[in-house]
């Protein structure tokens, strides 16, 4: 399945990445790349997998990082609307297409 994402969800991935990069080194950063690649094609894989959203979207969960996926299925793809912080401002992606 084709996954594409909102400017801003690469964004949110690359400064996640360089907060755990400059925070706790490349080990930390890796890691965290590597779940996301997991918790997207594990979207990509399985349409419908996740918690129900608002707006039409789904969620999953991050399993050793406070994030999640957030992202809508689209026909024969799915879009990645925004990787979220657990922590910070709910809801906050939800005029992103």
């Amino acid at each position: 399945m084709r996954v594409s994402f909102n400017e801003k969800a690469l964004d949110e991935a690359e400064e996640a990445a360089r907060w755990y990069r400059e925070n706790g080194g490349a080990v930390p950063a890796r890691a965290f790349a590597q779940e996301l690649r997991r918790v997207v094609e594990l979207a990509a894989g399985q349409p419908g997998i996740g918690a129900p959203g608002l707006r039409g979207t789904n969620r999953l969960y991050f399993k050793r990082f406070p994030y999640t996926l957030i992202f809508r299925n689209q026909d024969s793809s799915i879009r990645v609307i925004a990787i979220a912080h657990q922590s910070r401002r709910p809801g906050y992606w939800g005029g992103r297409r």
